[in-house]
């Protein structure tokens, strides 16, 4: 290049509009921001998603020059600072520049390769777009080769996702190592893995090599499966943090959950070695994670975590570059919301409360102490990083607009210096005031200077608020100037020193690409995140992909009424999925029975040679997935396959496989034997594929018909559910179509398990997990109808393991009877207790005769109770076998993000806590551990049922849950069981809780959870004969409060200097109210967990009541507070007390909770009078005179 053209380019530089923006406050200079200028601004349209190649209005040499000036940029600002060894990037903050962080230098990698996307449209581009994509390439590798030195972490951690077998998310930027002295605080950063990979499918798709072997194929793949679990998996966050407290805990968020989806999405069926990859380097996702991935962020979103009301990191989850939602009406919720708390006039908080670079933050201890969080209020450091993420953002939406306002707040805040030609002298600031984020007017010997050096743009790394000046500045200006002095925010400093804060700098050159028109959405978006999977480019249909629920919706035109209420303007949509459903009858006399009623099935044999396989089978082929013996990897964890995975079709080794779904597995959990909810849960997986589906093709849905389910009462409701099946609708919103499986098969979603190849598939034998056709030989004869099939009693008998008559016998006297006694349905509960007590004595491999165990006997006795429907003894024999349902985790961790927490125990003893998602093993533990199991043999299995009942009422039926923080299952199972008692029609009736059948326990608990204790009806329509005192045993045991309860408790504390105390657990007023926020959840959990100290549910209901009539007593009166600790057992003794004496009750408590919930003689009047008495803190004899027989007068609460 030659030097006149330099010179002329310095010259041009210094006469054109952008300098002058660049010097504020000078009458020849106008002080526009670069959003005006003339290159963009001017122009008709600002940015078309769908023009694939923008006219644009500079010519070929001008684009060239831009280019050439943001290549020194890139240079000098960027890859100046990338290490030779490793292709890392330093962060600035880290003593000695040796540490670089996964995060930043993912981003400084986008940022050099924006740039060579923008010379790869150019035909002479000098060799740079090979050299910037390989400098991206380089960093990408070093990325992967560092987590590479961490095998054996990821192969922990995929199945444990504990902290302390994370991959670290901080390294040795000279040789990639640990970095030394580093700890796992602050390394688990699910969101630095998922970011990692959404720009390595970016960066693959524009052509780019990262990955070069296969071993490093497998790598990518077992990073897939570690992010397969961020839904239940809390991190640190993309700050390192954790909570907002700063004290070493981890927390589920929002943001690395939906940059989880994000990857999970991009690297579906993705080919990994590009466009020239063969079928064996193709990354595969699970869509059942995927999908609970997806709903766990609807759910969190606007919320980032429980500490975090809101954050900043947000805006990168739902904008580029991960776009992990396009929900516009979430969207918008979630970005007005992080404006609305977040913004500043220098930039973004990070969020609410954050002390971190803060002036006010001590530098002695790693982590906060309990008192420090209210200083760091209105004082958080402001990053202006965000304000050009949000000009991204706009550009994204084509909203001139908003680019407009956010590069104007952005422009004043640029710290500019000048870059001298010479590469050995970096850096000089222009500014000598490092406090003032203002530019200043140009002098002429700056011009002189400026001619031979270009001026550059950083982006400062936060702004802080600075205590110091504004002490003096107070202090100077003396006490008239008011009591609220001006805020004075002074920049981070690392600009002077020759550091670049690289993560702002590399968006900074990002967003200033695309307003120069040099970069478009598409070039930074190959893949298209920011559309909506239906609009994307197709992928390879050979592997599924994932689509969008809008594919299968619609919004019919309706005509609009003339005066129309605001909210008809709401669109409806429907879905028109069809379900394909493909009935097999395990007997050709089953189907052909079915026939008469006109209900088309299959059997196995019909359907070759296509095969059926259980999905447990699916899980050992997918073992072999991403396995690798360099490693030390195993393949897939060893998880089941959700119905969304069952409902796709599998070619594997050549053979065309489908699976049934779980709902049929009879090796499942005993619940499978219960008929009713067998088709209740049938009725269930059709509103979730309805709700869920997300792939390319229809569903494949496999009912398993089995003689058995022709026995007992429930056989009309199997046949009313095909009959629909076949009409071909179940409900207004579920459409399905009966088909023969060759015929459905043509338009379904076929997946191809590539990775099985031949050598694969010779060593592992399929056929034995093929279903075959079922051939009956327990029945004498054969049936032709339904009338024929043999009927099965019904069996209301409960087990007593406390009191029988096998609990003195001798061993030898046991095994006998076991021996020489038939399972007979009459000794089906003998048998039970006999195997128990050989149980009890010697555990489940004791003998019982030559290889036979009591392991053995009580599996028979589980199928021979399962043949009869005798649940007492099929939930009894099945506790003691420790059987466990699959999908506890999930249930659990369905809870837990709906912002609830869960208990496990049994009523009136220890409770076992789970705020986090847990692992199977782990719930197994607190289940069959001393805590239930050892207190009750039943609870162990009924609070299983219990648990999936619940989410499953959660996730179609949130609202039943409206007021209940904490669900103690072992609370709940009271008030079915207390409902139970009031439901029995005969005093002498037997029917308990075990007795019932697991259908019959979740119609049970969905009477208990929509039966509000304050209504006089019945959801049926009767009245309700339940007593006050019921109907507080049953408020109090399902822990249910009124609306807005925590923020009550919040403003009587706010009143309240001394605190609160309850059941011996003092809440103080400091630190509380400073370290929290009133809508905060984590303030919610700590009230809940006082009020779970009570141990009587109808004295904790009468709690609730009591803190709400203070709430009503201090919100009419705003002159009252309490002088001294709201003891509030002592005001519900004084209010007990004050009855007993008008009464002369012999019972005072029960009587008192037996009084209505009402002021004129009810409980209500008698803590008035307590705590207007404690209130004034006087005598409760001063106050006998109230009249509380005053008719309706409820004005009786006001005292002013």
């Amino acid at each position: 290049m030659s030097e006149n053209w330099l010179r002329s380019q310095r010259q041009t530089s210094m006469t054109s509009t952008a300098i002058g923006n660049l010097y504020a406050r000078s009458n020849s200079i106008s002080v526009s921001s670069r959003s005006r200028r003339p290159s963009w601004s001017d122009a008709k349209k600002v940015w078309d998603a769908g023009d694939e190649e923008e006219n644009y209005s500079d010519s070929h040499s001008q684009i060239l020059k831009k280019l050439d000036s943001y290549y020194r940029k890139v240079k000098r600002q960027i890859l100046a600072f990338q290490s030779l060894t490793t292709g890392l990037f330093p962060n600035h903050l880290e003593p000695d520049k040796k540490v670089g962080h996964v995060v930043e230098n993912v981003f400084c990698a986008i940022a050099v390769w924006s740039l060579r996307q923008c010379y790869c449209k150019i035909d002479n581009d000098q060799g740079r777009a090979h050299e910037l994509g390989q400098a991206a390439v380089k960093c990408m590798r070093g990325i992967l080769n560092c987590w590479m030195k961490q095998a054996k972490k990821i192969e922990v951690f995929k199945n444990e996702q504990s902290t302390k077998d994370a991959l670290h998310s901080r390294f040795n930027v000279f040789d990639g190592s640990e970095v030394e002295g580093a700890d796992e605080v602050g390394q688990l950063q699910i969101c630095a893995i998922s970011i990692y990979l959404l720009t390595l499918v970016q960066m693959i798709t524009s052509n780019l090599q990262i990955i070069f072997s296969m071993d490093e194929v497998t790598f990518v793949q077992q990073l897939v499966f570690s992010i397969e679990r961020a839904y239940r998996t809390p991190d640190y966050g993309i700050w390192a943090r954790g909570s907002k407290y700063n004290t070493n805990t981890c927390e589920l968020h929002a943001s690395s959950i939906g940059m989880a989806k994000a990857a999970l999405e991009a690297m579906n069926g993705f080919n990994l070695y590009g466009d020239q990859g063969a079928n064996w380097s193709v990354v595969y996702v699970d869509v059942d994670a995927h999908n609970r991935n997806r709903t766990t962020l609807d759910t969190l979103l606007p919320r980032e975590s429980a500490s975090k009301n809101t954050d900043a990191a947000l805006l990168l989850t739902i904008s580029w570059p991960t776009f992990a939602i396009h929900d516009s009406t979430l969207v918008q919720t979630t970005t007005r919301k992080c404006i609305r708390k977040l913004r500043g006039t220098h930039g973004f908080k990070r969020f609410l409360r954050d002390g971190q670079y803060t002036d006010l933050e001590s530098k002695d201890h790693r982590f906060y102490e309990t008192t420090e969080m209210k200083k760091f209020d209105k004082n958080e450091c402001q990053w202006p990083m965000f304000f050009a993420l949000m000009a991204i953002d706009g550009i994204f939406k084509n909203n001139q607009v908003q680019v407009d306002e956010y590069l104007t707040a952005l422009n004043p805040l640029l710290r500019r210096t000048t870059e001298a030609l010479d590469t050995t002298s970096l850096f000089t600031a222009i500014n000598s005031e490092t406090n003032s984020p203002k530019s200043r007017p140009i002098t002429k010997e700056q011009q002189h200077s400026c001619s031979s050096q270009d001026i550059s743009e950083m982006m400062a790394h936060y702004y802080y608020v600075d205590h110091s000046k504004q002490q003096s500045s107070t202090q100077s200006e003396g006490s008239d100037r008011g009591s609220n002095p001006p805020v004075s925010m002074a920049d981070s400093s690392e600009i002077l020193h020759g550091n670049f804060f690289l993560f702002g700098q590399s968006v900074w050159i990002i967003c200033q690409l695309l307003v120069d028109k040099v970069l478009t959405i598409t070039d930074l978006d190959p893949i298209r995140r920011y559309l909506s999977p239906s609009e994307r480019p197709k992928p390879n249909s050979r592997y599924s992909s994932i689509q969008d629920s809008l594919r299968y919706q619609y919004t019919p035109n309706m005509p609009k009424l003339v005066a129309s209420p605001p909210f008809d303007s709401v669109d409806v949509t429907f879905s028109d999925l069809v379900i394909q459903v493909v009935a097999i009858s395990e007997s050709v006399r089953l189907q052909q029975v079915l026939a008469t009623y006109g209900i088309q099935t299959q059997t196995p044999k019909q359907v070759e040679p296509l095969l059926i396989w259980p999905p447990a089978e699916l899980v050992k082929a997918y073992a072999n997935l991403g396995a690798n013996k360099k490693f030390g990897f195993s393949g897939r964890p060893d998880r089941p396959i959700g119905v969304l995975g069952t409902c796709k079709v599998y070619r594997i080794c050549s053979k065309t496989v489908l699976c049934y779904p779980l709902t049929f597995e009879t090796n499942d959990f005993y619940v499978s034997s219960d008929m009713a909810l067998l088709l209740d849960n049938i009725r269930s997986d059709f509103e979730f594929i309805t709700k869920c589906w997300r792939l390319k093709g229809r569903p494949i849905y496999l009912i398993m018909l089995r003689e058995r389910h022709l026995r007992g009462p429930q056989k009309a409701d199997l046949l009313e559910l095909l009959t629909q099946i076949r009409n071909g609708k179940i409900s207004t919103s579920i459409f399905v179509r009966l088909e023969r499986l060759q015929t459905a098969i043509s338009s379904a979603c076929v997946e191809h398990l590539d990775f099985l190849n031949n050598s694969i598939c010779t060593t592992l034998d399929w056929l034995p997990a093929v279903v075959h056709e079922h051939k009956s030989t327990s029945e004498v004869g054969h049936y032709k109808s339904l009338t024929d099939v043999s009927k099965i009693p019904i069996i209301v008998e409960d087990i007593d393991y406390n009191n029988h008559e096998f609990k003195n016998q001798r061993d030898d006297e046991l095994r006998e009877f076991i021996n020489n006694t038939d399972t007979a349905l009459g000794s089906l509960t003998k048998h039970a207790l006999a195997t128990y007590e050989l149980y009890r004595r010697g555990g489940l491999d004791w003998m019982i005769r030559d290889n036979y165990r009591v392991r053995n006997h009580l599996e028979h006795l589980l199928k021979e109770a399962a043949t009869w429907q005798h649940w007492a003894a099929i939930r009894f024999v099945s506790s003691l076998l420790h059987k466990v349902v699959d999908s506890l985790a999930p249930s659990v961790t369905l809870l837990l993000v709906r912002g609830k927490t869960v208990t496990l125990g049994v009523f009136g003893y220890e409770e076992s806590i789970i705020d986090n998602p847990m692992r199977p093993n782990e719930i197994f533990k607190i289940i069959y551990g001393e805590n239930v199991f050892n207190r009750s043999i039943f609870h162990a299995v009924l609070l299983q049922e219990l648990l999936i009942d619940v989410s499953v009422f959660m996730s179609t039926f949130p609202q039943l849950f409206n007021g209940i923080l904490k669900l103690r299952l072992g609370w709940i199972l009271q008030a079915m069981k207390l409902s139970l008692e009031h439901l029995k029609n005969d005093v002498d009736d037997v029917v308990t809780l075990n007795t019932l059948s697991p259908n019959e326990i979740k119609q049970l608990l969905y009477f208990v959870l929509t039966t509000d204790s304050q209504q006089q009806t019945l959801p049926g329509g009767e009245i309700d004969q339940r007593s006050s005192f019921q109907k507080r045993q049953m408020d109090g045991a399902l822990c249910r409060v009124p609306s807005d309860f925590f923020e009550h408790i919040w403003s009587i504390l706010e009143r309240t200097p001394g605190g609160i105390k309850l059941c011996g657990i003092f809440l103080p007023q400091q630190p509380t109210l400073s370290d929290m926020t009133d809508y905060e959840l984590n303030f919610s959990l700590k009230i809940e967990e006082m009020l779970s100290k009570i141990s009587d549910p109808a004295y904790r209901c009468l709690v609730v009541e009591m803190f709400e009539l203070i709430n009503v007593l201090l919100k009419r009166n705003a002159e009252l507070c309490f002088s001294q600790t709201l003891d509030a057992d002592y005001l519900i003794q004084e209010a007990v007390n004050l009855f007993q004496q008008q009464t002369n009750s012999t019972d005072p408590y029960k009587d008192f909770y037996n009084l209505p919930i009402q002021l004129v003689g009810g409980s209500t009047g008698y803590m008035v009078r307590v705590i207007i008495n404690y209130l004034f803190n006087v005598n409760l004899q001063k106050v006998d005179n109230i009249d509380l027989n005053l008719g309706s007068n409820t004005d009786i609460c006001k005292i002013s």
